[in-house]
């Protein structure tokens, strides 16, 4: 059985969603790699970074007021009535990633603050219930490829002129 990447188990989620909301959404890492974007165009790699570099210059100002142990609390808006963005940052097998937003045009912006709220309550509970598979790490070495080399034939190994 093939593994599920996390972009796959995202899309999963936020596919059906498109229909229902009149807006733009993705998510990104923290270090600004797009993990998916409802709108796949030139501007899907600016987007990420912009926001992975928007949030943390927020966090930077808001670390001179506010301790940083509770910004997963926080959610990042900038709008007018009717556009704007909207980010929440949330948690995937201890990493930090970015739900947003993009509208335009949005007759009811509370309503979409709320579904986005929601989607990412339920990207968490989805994850949690089915976390992302841990990196296998080899810890100690089991023995050497070749035991018995002496580092003089390593070094006409990696020589010009070969063994």
């Amino acid at each position: 059985m093939k593994a599920v990447t996390i972009t796959e188990k995202i899309k999963f989620i936020l596919e059906p969603k498109l229909l229902g909301i009149n807006a733009r959404l993705f998510v990104t890492r923290e270090d600004g790699i797009t993990i998916y974007d409802s709108v796949q165009n030139n501007t899907t790699t600016s987007v990420a970074a912009l926001v992975s570099g928007v949030w943390q210059a927020s966090e930077a100002l808001m670390n001179l007021v506010h301790d940083q142990n509770e910004v997963m609390d926080f959610r990042l808006g900038f709008d007018t009535s009717s556009q704007g963005i909207y980010l929440f940052p949330f948690e995937l097998s201890g990493k930090r990633y970015f739900l947003g937003a993009i509208y335009n045009n949005c007759l009811n912006p509370g309503q979409l603050k709320r579904q986005i709220s929601l989607i990412k309550v339920e990207m968490e509970t989805i994850f949690i219930n089915d976390p992302l598979p841990q990196k296998i790490i080899m810890s100690s070495r089991q023995g050497y490829l070749f035991q018995d080399i002496s580092d003089v034939e390593i070094d006409r190994l990696f020589s010009l002129g070969g063994i």
